[in-house]
C-alpha cells in the first residue's frame, strides 16, 4: 500500500508544474472595465498580484550579461593574460601586490573572466579582481608558506587521529539514546 502512495505522490509532483504553467500564461483582459474594478473580474484579481510581484529579469546569455555589467579595461586584460600565463597550480606560489599596498601569497586555483582565485593556507582562499592588482603576479619560492601548510595539514591529521577514539565511544551512546544529538 505504501508503494501506491509513493507512486501517486511522484506522479502528482511531476504533473503539477505542467498543470500550473498554462494557468499562469492566461491572457489578461484589456478592457477598461476589468482594469477599473478588479473585484468584479476574478481572473484579473487572482493573476494581477503575482505578476506585479515578480521582478523583471534579463535572461540573456551569461557571458554577454556579465561583459555588459563588468567591462574589462586593457590593463585588466593584460593582468588576466599574465595570470593565465602562470597557469592554475596551487603548489606554485605567486605573490600579488595589490593597489592598497598589501601582498597576497598563494597558489592560483581558478582563473575567470574578471577575477581569479588564490589559495591561502589549507582551507582558505581569496578571489581577486584584476583591477585590484598593482602589478602582474610573479612566481616566488615561498618556502615559509610550504612549511606552514605542511604544519597545518599535520595538525589536522593529528587532531583527527586524537579525536577518533572519542567517536568510537560516542557513536554507540548516541545510537542508544543516552546522548542526544
Amino acid at each position: 500500500m505504501r508503494h501506491r502512495h509513493l507512486i501517486l505522490a511522484t506522479v502528482v509532483c511531476a504533473l503539477l508544474p505542467a498543470i500550473l504553467s498554462p494557468q499562469e500564461l492566461l491572457p489578461q483582459e484589456t478592457s477598461p472595465a476589468a482594469s477599473l474594478n478588479p473585484t468584479q473580474n476574478p481572473l484579473s484579481s487572482a493573476y494581477a498580484a503575482p505578476k506585479a510581484q515578480t521582478p523583471a529579469r534579463n535572461r540573456g546569455p551569461y557571458f554577454y550579461s556579465s561583459a555588459k555589467r563588468h567591462p574589462l579595461t586593457p590593463r585588466d586584460v593584460s593582468m588576466r593574460e599574465a595570470v593565465e600565463s602562470l597557469g592554475i597550480d596551487k603548489h606554485r606560489f605567486v605573490r600579488c601586490e595589490l593597489k592598497d599596498g598589501s601582498h597576497v601569497i598563494g597558489g592560483i586555483t581558478a582563473v575567470n573572466f574578471a577575477q581569479f582565485a588564490i589559495s591561502q593556507g589549507i582551507m582558505n582562499g581569496r578571489h581577486l579582481q584584476y583591477s585590484e592588482l598593482k602589478q602582474p603576479p610573479e612566481p616566488v619560492p615561498a618556502v615559509g608558506e610550504h612549511l606552514v601548510n605542511g604544519l597545518q595539514w599535520t595538525g589536522l591529521v593529528v587532531g583527527c587521529v586524537a579525536l577518533s577514539p572519542l567517536l568510537v565511544i560516542l557513536i554507540p551512546l548516541m545510537a542508544a539514546g543516552v546522548i542526544s544529538d
